[in-house]
């Protein structure tokens, strides 16, 4: 399907008014014709299809709103060379950045070009990727400024270095990576830097160049979580799970097989008969999160889960990050994945609602299975 920009996107039924380069781009470049689908974008989180008229219209068929991320990333580095920013635009849009922030840096050596060119380089970057939101593109400022922003916007901040790789902040709504010069940061902005709780991350054994290590930042903050999630699967499969709870392990087991209803009731079981169990929660929220397509039952789990390892476990902040994510997801489910931005508020009241009800039930059913456990127990030892 041919993708195209549109700054202003009528609603379905009306004819879109395409600037002339996209135009002209639809079709010389694609050939679009009579009947040709189209999917339109304008950069700030609306998505279209359109048909292509037998006028070289565009008639708008559907229109969507997609809701921001819930992890926003922000690029702030100083500037390569212009054939290698080129390129470190493009990447950076179809890796979904949020914002790209110009830092003057100490050995600095390069300075910004026509904004005019990089807003296209974002646009066709966007229209390759299907990415429906431009990257905002900030006026270069000093380091020192750009960090002041930063903390003012409660963002977390990490900056490439030969250190050891950290995953602090990795559940964090907002991150940003700072990318020095083909210098590297001089000491004092280092210094700077962790006076800001600026966290280190290491992308490798050797020097990367300029725009290599952007990239790989951006890649790197955005599986952050993931790497974190992994984390915690690993140490309660290896350590709580073995020679732990066989109903959590018969549970694991069914689930490779694919039988996920029964693995679900054997984590049930788990929790009634352990509500102490950390890897029983972590299992079930695992579950209904990546197999069952259950948001709402996993995000009880997952909170059952947090409610267990207390307040001070290091994991908290990335279990709560994936919440967000299951939220949103939840939410969008509800409404069939179309969620107009003025109607956004009420379903998430909605959602909490029908949150709280699942939690109330949940509990009941959880009393109910701790009953039933305690009667097998006793019909087993034979007591009236």
């Amino acid at each position: 399907m041919h993708r195209v920009f549109c700054t202003d996107i009528p609603e379905a039924g009306g004819c879109a008014e395409l600037e002339p380069r996209e135009k002209e781009h639809l079709f010389k470049v694609f050939r679009a014709r009579q009947g040709d689908e189209v999917e339109l974008l304008d950069g700030r989180g609306t998505r279209a299809r359109g048909v292509v008229g037998s006028d070289r219209s565009v008639m708008i068929c559907s229109k969507e709103a997609v809701p921001e991320p819930a992890e926003k990333l922000h690029l702030c580095c100083a500037l390569p060379r212009k054939q290698k920013l080129d390129q470190m635009l493009k990447q950076a849009a179809e890796l979904g950045a949020w914002s790209i922030r110009p830092v003057r840096c100490m050995r600095s050596v390069v300075e910004g070009g026509p904004r005019e060119r990089w807003d296209l380089l974002l646009r066709e970057a966007c229209k390759q990727s299907g990415n429906p939101f431009l990257p905002v593109v900030e006026e270069e400022r000093k380091l020192p400024e750009v960090l002041e922003k930063l903390a003012a916007e409660n963002v977390r901040i990490f900056y490439g270095s030969v250190a050891p790789a950290e995953n602090s902040g990795a559940g964090a709504a907002e991150k940003a990576i700072l990318i020095g010069p083909e210098g590297g940061f001089a000491p004092e902005e280092l210094k700077l830097m962790e006076k800001f709780n600026a966290v280190p991350l290491n992308f490798g054994p050797y020097i990367l160049r300029l725009e290599t290590a952007a990239i790989s930042a951006l890649t790197a903050l955005r599986m952050l979580p993931l790497i974190a999630v992994m984390f915690i699967a690993l140490l309660f499969t290896a350590g709580c799970d073995r020679g732990g709870n066989p109903l959590v392990a018969k549970g694991n087991n069914l689930r490779q097989s694919n039988d996920l209803q029964g693995a679900k009731n054997f984590y049930l079981r788990a929790v009634a008969q352990n509500p102490d169990n950390p890897a029983a929660y972590l299992a079930l929220a695992q579950l209904c999160d990546e197999d069952l397509n259950e948001p709402l039952e996993a995000i009880h789990a997952y909170n059952m889960y947090l409610k267990v390892l207390g307040p001070e476990h290091p994991e908290r902040e990335t279990v709560r990050a994936i919440l967000a994510g299951l939220q949103e997801r939840a939410i969008r489910k509800l409404a069939g994945d179309m969620v107009p931005a003025a109607e956004y508020a009420a379903l998430e009241k909605e959602f909490r609602k029908l949150q709280e009800e699942n939690q109330r039930m949940r509990k009941t059913m959880v009393g109910q299975l701790k009953q039933i456990v305690i009667l097998k127990r006793k019909a087993a030892g034979g007591e009236k």
